[in-house]
């Protein structure tokens, strides 16, 4: 199929190529109702594409914003770039997409290369809590945010989900039931600012309550099994409280499998990025994070920092909901 030319769609709508640039580019000035209506008619007609390479020279655009987030395999991730990519989707932009499968030095490795490509901005979630770490992309002058984690000191702008009032939240309920103990289940937390502030929170409010309180990092699957076999060993009427969505499946994949009862054996809850808690066991008492509704406000956010330069610093937070179910 032959491929169609600017100046064929000029021709057609008979207007200048000139203006038919200033339609593609929303430069619309003083052009007329009519004259954009026509324009349209003649390039929905006639399925024309421009090429987006050509009017990124001309209007010194890439169109081009960088996601990097820290594992994509994860649920959490998979909804988070579904949302952020619907916003800048529909105000013409394309995300280039990667991952930084945990490692801080494919992390930079990966940033790199984002800025090599010209992107206009880029929305992280850092693999790393030092802020140092990132400074060369705002030397770069290039707009970046961070989402669903903050780096120290604090330089940018993050989304975030309300972490600790949805921790307190479910742990203050659920402790009233009688439970002796609080076993938080997470990655490891030295480097992710959410998983350390999570483990804090349940922490505080377990010594408040005059309950114990461990915390256990898993840092492979297999370690699940050894760890949960000792807990449950113990002579103490137990709450698990896995730190994400991800630790909280493989938690409760261990527990039905060796058929623990839930939660007459054992109580457990934790914060869900997948939204298929109701759907396990009894149903399970969770934090539902709403992670495609975190990424839309992130891509907003940079969209908008982008067009005003701000270079204010904010916090934003986007609630979780807590749902209450059978599992404590």
């Amino acid at each position: 199929m032959k491929k169609i030319t600017i100046k064929e769609v000029a021709e057609e709508a008979g207007v200048s190529k000139t203006t038919i640039s200033r339609f593609l580019n929303k430069n619309y000035g003083n052009m007329s109702k009519e004259t954009k209506e026509r324009i349209a008619e003649v390039i929905e007609r006639l399925n024309y594409r421009p090429s987006k390479q050509a009017q990124a020279l001309k209007s010194k655009h890439s169109y081009l914003i960088g996601v990097v987030v820290a594992d994509i395999s994860n649920m959490f991730s998979s909804l988070l770039l579904k949302g952020i990519g619907e916003v800048l989707e529909k105000s013409g932009y394309q995300m280039i997409i990667m991952d930084a499968a945990n490692s801080i030095t494919q992390e930079k490795e990966l940033l790199e290369k984002l800025l090599d490509q010209s992107v206009e901005g880029i929305i992280l979630q850092p693999s790393s809590r030092q802020s140092a770490n990132y400074t060369f992309i705002s030397e770069r002058n290039i707009p970046l945010l961070l989402v669903d984690r903050q780096t120290d000191p604090v330089q940018w702008t993050s989304v975030l989900t309300n972490n600790r009032a949805a921790t307190r939240e479910v742990l203050e309920k659920a402790l009233a039931k009688g439970y002796e103990q609080v076993v938080v289940i997470s990655e490891p937390i030295k480097d992710v600012s959410t998983r350390q502030l999570r483990y804090e929170t349940v922490d505080q409010v377990v010594k408040e309550a005059g309950k114990q309180c461990q915390l256990i990092e898993i840092s492979q699957e297999e370690q699940i099994s050894d760890r949960l076999s000792a807990v449950l060993e113990e002579d103490l009427q137990t709450l698990l409280f896995a730190s994400n969505g991800r630790m909280l499946m493989d938690v409760l994949t261990w527990l039905i499998h060796q058929e623990i009862a839930i939660p007459e054996k054992i109580g457990v809850t934790g914060f869900d990025d997948w939204n298929l808690t109701e759907l396990v066991g009894p149903g399970i008492t969770s934090v539902e994070q709403p992670s495609k509704k975190i990424g839309e406000v992130v891509g907003e956010q940079l969209l908008q920092k982008m067009t005003t330069k701000s270079e204010e610093v904010q916090e934003i937070i986007v609630p979780s909901t807590v749902r209450w179910r059978k599992s404590v």
